[in-house]
């Protein structure tokens, strides 16, 4: 479930940053409950994807620089085995006897 629990951080920091209402580094960090080494790291992994992000000491929140948003969907779906063989897509790999 850690993967999940990094989807919900991930989520709640582009939240925070599009509403300009993180608070500082510290403050930012300690909500998400991480490090704040860890907050710039996932602030890195945000850039990587093409977002520009800054801090303004004004607002005293990080925020987009520019018209760029990250958009974060989970979606978890269980299925039957009629319907995995409807889905397009990757590999099919069979072992034979």
């Amino acid at each position: 479930m850690n993967f999940i629990r990094q989807i919900e951080r991930m989520q709640l920091l582009n939240k925070l940053i599009r509403e300009q209402r993180t608070g500082s580094p510290e403050e930012l960090a300690d909500r998400l409950g991480v490090s704040r080494r860890q907050l710039y790291a996932y602030l890195e992994y945000m850039k990587d994807f093409g977002l520009d992000i800054c801090y303004s000491r004004k607002l005293n929140s990080f925020m987009y620089c520019d018209e760029k948003e990250m958009k974060i969907d989970l979606h978890i779906q269980v299925l039957k085995a009629s319907e995995t063989r409807q889905i397009q897509g990757g590999w099919v790999f069979r072992l034979s006897a």
